[in-house]
């Protein structure tokens, strides 16, 4: 038999008409089927585009099919296919898209009420319905986010569906700013979202080569309601509150159904991403530190042609970043033997400026698919910092920068006595650096076959600067002689790396088995040179960050080094797909992707006048990949001509080599940093690692309930780790790269949501899971070299968060907990039992007279560490209150954070290696003004 396939779209806009109906007749006239065109969904390079494929099966022979397509609101058209000339392997035909006109009749507009259900089951997509979560006025696509059950937010815009990161973020099936999700949930504002779908595609280039093997991304699409999809959106909003912060940003776009234009601006001194009422991962632990002032200009064009076979899109992006923080820090390090205690006080800046854009291109013919990818990237940095920082062998109460500064001169005898070591430093520097890169892509069908061959070819160039000046004063124990004094000069140039990428794939079809054939060779050259010039050799080291005269004789060889590193790498990787039903309702598919590659490194590094020469040989077992996969799928939900699966269980293998950095593996020592002394170790291994995942999924079609049950286990053979020995005289590190083995790693995790309810107002998800991992590392106190020790951590943690929705009203029950229990084999560990809750509620609040008010809650709790200042309790209070006069064009709105006055610039950390208290110049309380702006312009009806 053989399949054809086609889709159907509107004449003029080229709008995807998944309503389209297909009607089949005999020779005789008489109608004999019906298809509906709603088959097909493709992801290419984050674009997701609803297809409206239709398809049916004819006899392999030469024939003419006559059919009509029929659209609600259109013309219906006759459609006449000719077959001929069936290839013996080949088994689809590619019906010419069919395009329909507008019937000259007006319809009635057709008011439809948004059902309440907040998510549901349409085949292998979740969908949830935007209008069914209560938002304040002025809220964006994050808070949206946020109160999605089954997903998380973090802090840096990554969200997660059922405990899977999800791998693109789209807006209408389309990229926004090639993925950056942070500008996407920052500028979409929640009253413009009619759904949000999450589900796995395939690019619209793999849908095109009818390929069921190439990978399938996790993905959220985002969209947009219908009078949203058309015209101009400009949304814009300023801000000023206490403490001097302020905020101002500008979204505009240009909507139609084949072009979308954007225009982003922001500008904020916040430093902070916290909203009012929104349901995310925040903890206290993750207040940022320091200020931050930033600011961004973007523009985003996306364009294609009426069947989508020729596009243009890309961005143009701007950002500039300055930060100023103060840093006072205190930490016991765990060491065997006895703790030794760190006090530091800092202060650094740092600017820098970003101007990147990217752009692609497509061409698509009947048997040619080209696209190319061109991108370019500059960025400026400068930065500078000072610190003051003494170690000692006793803890040291009231530590000022004050008393380290007059350490030699007012110190007591005791404390002369402990003190280890105390530095002054200063560091400041410059750079730059470009690149540009092109990845041009062609594929080829083979007539009358379903065979194809692609094309890959890549070129991408980077170019770097740096310079850098650091001064040392460094005192061991209670001679008031700084026993080390430096001032350098480093010039990181020239730093340049040219890689040339080619990749061939043959793949065809035999039968229930897919094979694919990837040939691919890399070619990477990269030159870097370091010249340090210990400038206090001088007899004038002139002013610090300008290079003075005669420099160049004070170069220090033993510091200063050239490096040419080549890589020439082949590679060739078969894929194997085999699928099959076992028995009614299912569906069980295997892959196989072995990688075998032949890579070969040659690094010439000149040090200390003298040339090392490191070349290594990775063949077949040395440098190899093994990908496997299976899918088993059950409980088979017919829609239609569909199939998808209520049921499905996922399993996959992966095992992957790494090489270590030849850099590492040059025998030379760096002392550049006098109490962080780097070694080379020339007998590194190549590092193993396997990684076992199996994943079940039951997601019943159309209804207000879904599971993921995940299992995962990880092993490491030669895990390369940087390791060191520490000398509790002088304070010290020696470091270097080790392979150790015993690193492993093995988790469980559910997750689970549900609507329910006579009228659907509750929703609950939960998520469980646990953990077992294993590290292994290299430490050494007081010793020639560093002896292995193991670490284990337990850990059990779960959340659950009940919604309960009462007409405009929302309040939610939050709560979550972590148990920790960390032991290890060094001596002298202390053993950490740790719990962490948190609890509370959250609310929005719609009230008369067009005010609104969102509000959180929450109670965060840490126990176990046996300290009053790392066993606490913090109530935090977070505001939000808004007013939206008639026409809601405007939204005025005033948060608060913090009420309550719990949160403080102190920080409390405690791991495997020590105890660590950090003081900031952050500001956790604040209160912000603003207003926002909305408008949509609908293009004027015809």
């Amino acid at each position: 038999m053989l399949y054809l396939s086609g889709r159907v779209k509107d004449a003029v806009l080229g709008t995807k008409l998944t309503s389209a109906v297909v009607v089949r007749y005999d020779a005789a006239g008489n109608r004999i089927d019906s298809i509906k065109a709603d088959r097909g969904r493709t992801y290419k390079n984050g674009e997701v585009i609803e297809l409206a494929r239709f398809g049916f099966m004819v006899e392999r022979k030469d024939s003419t099919y006559v059919f009509d397509v029929e659209c609600p609101g259109y013309i219906t058209q006759t459609v006449t296919y000719r077959v001929e000339n069936v290839g013996k392997r080949e088994d689809r035909r590619e019906i010419p898209i069919v395009f329909l006109q507008k019937a000259p009749h007006k319809l009635n507009e057709v008011t439809v009420t948004a059902s309440k259900i907040k998510f549901y089951h349409k085949g292998d997509t979740l969908v949830y319905n935007a209008s069914a979560f209560q938002l304040s006025d002025g809220s964006m696509l994050d808070a949206l986010i946020s109160q999605l059950p089954g997903a998380e937010l973090n802090e840096e815009g990554q969200i997660k569906i059922n405990g899977e990161f999800v791998e693109s973020l789209l807006l209408n099936g389309k990229k926004f700013f090639d993925g950056n999700n942070q500008l996407m949930l920052d500028n979409i504002a929640a009253y413009t979202v009619k759904s949000v779908e999450v589900y796995r595609g395939q690019t619209h280039e793999e849908k095109w080569l009818n390929d069921p093997t190439k990978e399938k991304h996790l993905t959220m699409d985002v969209r947009l309601k219908k009078e949203y999809n058309l015209g101009a959106i400009i949304n814009a909003q300023g801000g000023y509150g206490t403490e001097g912060r302020y905020m101002g940003r500008l979204f505009a776009s240009w909507f139609t159904p084949l072009s979308r234009y954007s225009l982003i601006g922001n500008f904020n001194n916040l430093n902070d991403n916290r909203k009012p009422g929104k349901s995310d991962t925040w903890t206290p632990e993750m207040m940022p530190s320091g200020t931050k002032r930033y600011k961004m200009a973007a523009f985003n064009y996306d364009h294609s042609n009426r069947d989508d076979s020729r596009k243009l899109e890309g961005y143009v992006n701007f950002e500039e970043t300055s930060n100023n923080n103060y840093n006072t820090i205190a930490r016991t390090n765990f060491l065997s033997g006895g703790n030794t205690y760190d006090n530091s006080f800092s202060h650094s800046k740092s600017s820098n400026l970003k101007l990147e854009t990217r752009n692609y291109q497509t061409l698509e013919w009947k048997k040619f698919y080209f696209w190319n990818v061109m991108t370019g990237r500059y960025i400026r940095r400068s930065n500078m910092s000072d610190v003051i920082s003494a170690t000692f062998n006793k803890e040291q109460a009231g530590v000022t920068r004050q008393m380290l500064e007059a350490l030699y001169s007012d110190g007591s005898p005791e404390v002369l006595e402990a003190v280890i070591n105390r530095s002054v430093t200063r560091s400041d520097g410059h750079g730059r650096e470009w690149e540009v890169q092109c990845f041009p892509t062609l594929n080829y069908k083979i007539p009358r076959t379903n065979d194809i061959v692609r094309f890959q070819l890549g070129v991408k160039y980077k170019d770097a600067k740096e310079e850098l000046w650091r001064d040392y004063n460094i005192n061991y124990g209670a001679d008031p002689v700084a026993a080390v004094t430096k001032r350098q000069y480093f010039d990181n140039s020239p730093n340049r790396r040219l890689t040339l990428d080619g990749t061939v794939e043959y793949g065809t079809t035999v039968g229930k088995m897919r094979l694919n054939v990837y040939y691919s060779y890399r070619f990477e050259n990269t030159d870097k040179d370091s010249y340090m010039y210990a400038l206090d050799r001088l007899a004038d080291m002139g002013i610090y960050g300008t290079v003075p005269s005669g420099y160049l004789a004070v170069m220090d060889p033993s510091n200063s080094y050239t490096s040419r590193l080549m890589t020439n790498r082949h590679s060739v990787k078969p894929i194997l797909s085999w699928f099959t039903k076992i028995w009614p309702k299912t569906e069980l598919v295997i892959q196989l992707h072995p990688e075998i590659s032949l890579q070969h490194d040659h690094l010439d590094y000149w040090r200390d006048g003298r040339d090392y020469l490191v070349t290594r040989s990775s063949v077949v077992a040395v440098a190899t990949r093994y990908d496997a996969s299976a899918i088993f799928s059950w409980g088979a939900i017919s829609k239609g001509r569909r199939l998808t699966y209520a049921n499905e269980l996922r399993y996959y293998f992966n095992y992957n080599t790494k090489t270590p950095d030849l850099l590492h593996m040059v025998d030379v020592v760096n002392d550049a940093d006098p109490l962080n002394i780097a070694a080379g170790n020339p007998d590194l291994r190549n590092e193993y690692i396997r990684t076992h995942n199996i994943e079940w999924i039951y997601r019943p079609d159309g209804r207000t309930l879904s599971n993921t049950l995940s299992g995962s286990a990880s092993f490491t053979t030669d895990a390369l780790v940087r390791g060191y020995t520490y000398d509790t005289t002088t304070g010290v590190r020696r470091t270097s790269t080790y392979n150790v083995d015993g690193n492993s790693s093995y988790s469980v995790n559910d997750s689970f949501m549900l609507q329910f309810g006579r009228r659907q107002q509750f929703t609950m998800s939960a998520n469980a899971g646990g953990s077992i991992t294993n590290y292994a590392d290299m430490i050494g106190v007081d010793r020639a070299g560093p002896e292995q020790s193991k670490v284990t951590n337990h850990v059990a943690s779960g959340n659950l968060k009940l919604d309960w929705q009462i007409g405009r009203q929302n309040v939610q029950l939050s709560g979550g907990g972590m148990l920790r229990h960390t032991i290890s084999s060094r001596e002298d560990f202390n053993t950490i039992n740790a719990r962490h809750f948190n609890y509370g509620v959250l609310g929005q609040f719609v009230l008369p007279c067009g005010f609104g008010i969102n509000t959180d809650f929450m109670f965060y709790t840490r126990r176990g560490y046996g300290l009053s200042y790392l066993d606490t309790t913090d109530a935090i209070w977070n505001v939000r209150v808004t007013y939206t006069p008639r026409g809601g064009r405007w939204v005025f709105m005033a948060d608060g954070f913090d009420l309550l006055h719990q949160l403080s610039n102190v920080n409390y950390a405690v791991n495997a290696s020590g105890r660590t208290i950090s003081y900031s110049n952050a500001l956790p309380r604040y209160v912000l003004f603003s207003v926002q702006y909305r408008l949509n312009i609908m293009p004027k009806k015809r």
